[in-house]
């Protein structure tokens, strides 16, 4: 995937001759701003005087009878009171705008690139078309990102940043892949197939949220039941009978020592739980935990075919779009790597099949093999194509394959998990109805 640059921050030092110098310089958060800035001022042998974080100010301003309001970028909110005043309007007020993010809602998205691939295809200008929806959106949150872009471009930041920016709105990939669309040469049809792809994943998503409401809540409620019989009547119903019994059945010996031990230990489960949950979810968003899960999931069974085959999907249309018949086609390759939403076929495709390319002229399905991720029908498909000269034709064939294979393979994955839940509701009603049971058979000893 494209680097996320981040926000820009204003770096001001001193140098070795009193002067105060100042530098721009873009990070994901405050301490990364903060170690740029120590770095940059080592290397200059300068002290650091202030880092400020450029943000977005709302404003409001009268001159005479009209009243103007508006956003403005700016490292202070004096900065902006200060430019509004030397262009002669008297300033009401400047507020730091309010920047809490939040993802979009799925029909929101679809409904925006959607309407917003139409408009394309009746030749509207880009910011035209990103102005008009930026007023016609319903999501707030959706709103302010549009809102946002427009005001990044102004500024002449690079599309792809400016949308890169929004990802926690628009999603990572989803805003990846409209930057890209964004730089491209056929908007228009990259436009609609993000549009397909997020409704596709927001079926998907629906479809198995309604098919497991039912499931998870009787699940949710045996594991109460079981929880509240075995942690806290079961030890009850024994601690009054032990004084009249020598001998408890195994499975109930052996479920009262496990509640034995959780309540003995329970502040350090607990703990060790979120430290352990916490630990593993900073991994996988790391940059390099990231790379780690984005390659071991698409080896799970089922699930991971799912996952490799969407990201080659992805790859494929990206490409199909992309990709010229004559000139270089590197860059459109790069693209397609870093659309396809899995990190590791994006390094692979950086590192391995591109310098192959490069430098010692391999053929694109050679190169793509030497990934180690494609499967084997789409390196032939791509073989075939470099001897034909159809590899854009073929990128788009083989993206409607796995576009057709994908929505059969989430079917079945739903079928199976609901399969599986009753599977586990079913040996827990089992465990328990055997547990009562023979706590019902305890012999209570003749004295």
């Amino acid at each position: 995937m494209a680097q996320l640059l981040g926000s820009e921050y204003r770096l001001q030092a001193r140098d070795q001759t009193g002067r105060v110098v100042q530098r721009f310089i873009y990070a994901t958060s405050f301490l990364q701003a903060r170690k740029k800035a120590k770095t940059i001022c080592q290397l200059n042998k300068s002290s650091l005087v202030s880092l400020k974080k450029k943000r977005n100010y709302n404003y409001s301003v009268r001159r005479g009878n009209k009243e103007i309001t508006g956003v403005q970028s700016a490292y202070s909110r004096q900065e902006v009171v200060s430019a509004l005043e030397r262009l002669g309007f008297k300033v009401k007020f400047v507020r730091l705008a309010f920047e809490f993010k939040m993802a979009a809602s799925t029909g929101e998205l679809v409904s925006f690139i959607g309407t917003s691939a139409k408009l394309l295809e009746q030749k509207m200008p880009y910011t035209e078309v990103l102005r008009i929806m930026s007023n016609n959106v319903r999501d707030n949150y959706l709103k302010m990102a549009l809102r946002d872009i427009i005001q990044d471009l102004k500024n002449g930041v690079d599309s792809r940043e400016a949308f890169a920016r929004q990802g926690k709105v628009l999603g990572e990939h989803t805003a990846l892949m409209l930057g890209i669309a964004s730089k491209s040469g056929n908007m228009t049809s990259i436009f609609q197939s993000v549009a397909q792809l997020v409704e596709r994943q927001a079926d998907f998503k629906k479809g198995l949220t309604s098919s497991l409401i039912l499931p998870a809540v009787t699940s949710l409620t045996l594991v109460g039941a079981i929880a509240f019989y075995v942690v806290y009547l079961l030890p009850q119903m024994a601690e009054m009978l032990a004084p009249m019994t020598s001998t408890m059945p195994p499975l109930t010996r052996a479920t009262l020592e496990f509640s034995s031990f959780v309540q003995e230990n329970i502040g350090w489960i607990i703990t060790l739980s979120l430290l352990a949950i916490t630990g593993f979810y900073a991994y996988i968003f790391s940059p390099t935990g990231k790379m780690a899960f984005h390659r071991f999931v698409i080896r799970v069974p089922y699930v991971g075919r799912i996952l490799r085959n969407t990201s080659v999907e992805i790859f494929c249309r990206v490409l199909g779009i992309v990709y010229t018949s004559s000139g270089e086609n590197i860059d459109a390759i790069r693209l397609a790597g870093e659309a396809c939403g899995n990190r590791y076929l994006d390094k692979q495709v950086k590192t391995v099949a591109v310098p192959l390319m490069l430098k010692y002229g391999t053929e694109l399905a050679h190169a793509l093999d030497q990934t180690i991720f494609f499967p084997e029908m789409v390196i032939s498909r791509f073989r075939t194509a470099g001897e034909t000269g159809d590899v854009k034709a073929t990128s788009t064939q083989l993206a409607d394959y796995y576009q057709m294979e994908n929505q059969y393979s989430m079917k079945n994955l739903v079928s199976f998990i609901e399969v599986a839940i009753s599977m586990i509701i079913m040996v827990a009603l089992v465990f328990l109805t055997y547990l009562s049971s023979e706590t019902a058979t305890i012999r209570v000893d003749q004295y």
